[in-house]
């Protein structure tokens, strides 16, 4: 009686353990579908930002030449414009360019070897750009902090630095998700069995 007690408590004890484990992996799942939802929707608005500064860059760009030529009155803080404008293109556009793997990869070695390591690789890349740009992240926040304690502006428009240094850090922190996102999602491709 003692036996088979035992054995029982045993059983509902390890039968509940591997509920409590399917329910965390399907929140991890689910947490999965969540957390890839929100990066690309990051990541797709800080692009279609950095698409709308793109335009304005080369519409003030264009009228700048235009008055500079035609009337000899060039635009003021065209300069400024451009030279904040571009950071920010690239600041806020670098995300969505690693969600749609659209870097340019050097990778004849890599495709040499078989689908699990690649995906194990890149799995380890992704965990490294992610440690770098949080790196990258803390320092510009840093930085955005000092910008804004030493009143530091632009030259022509005297527009604060520090703002535009803040949405380059939420840029790099939007890069940092989407290379922490890819990483896991190689990862989990390396432990299914039909990816290989």
């Amino acid at each position: 009686m003692e036996v088979s007690l035992f054995f029982t408590s045993n059983f509902q004890y390890i039968h509940s353990v591997n509920l409590t484990i399917h329910m965390i992996e399907k929140i991890v799942w689910l947490g999965g579908d969540i957390m890839e939802k929100v990066v690309l929707l990051l990541s797709k608005g800080l692009h279609a930002i950095a698409q709308v500064i793109l335009l304005a860059m080369t519409v003030i760009i264009t009228f700048d030449i235009l008055g500079r030529w035609l009337f000899n009155l060039p635009i003021k803080g065209t300069f400024d414009f451009t030279q904040i404008g571009l950071s920010m293109v690239i600041f806020l556009g670098i995300a969505y360019t690693h969600a749609v793997n659209e870097h340019i990869t050097i990778d004849f070695i890599m495709d040499k070897f078989p689908k699990r390591v690649q995906m194990l690789f890149n799995s380890l890349v992704n965990f490294v750009i992610t440690g770098l740009l949080g790196l990258l992240t803390w320092n510009l926040w840093g930085n955005a902090q000092r910008l804004l304690q030493s009143n530091t502006v632009t030259g022509d428009l005297g527009l604060p630095v520090y703002i535009f240094a803040i949405i380059a850090t939420i840029g790099t922190a939007v890069f940092a998700l989407t290379a922490l996102l890819k990483a896991v999602l190689y990862l989990q491709k390396v432990g299914n069995k039909d990816e290989s």
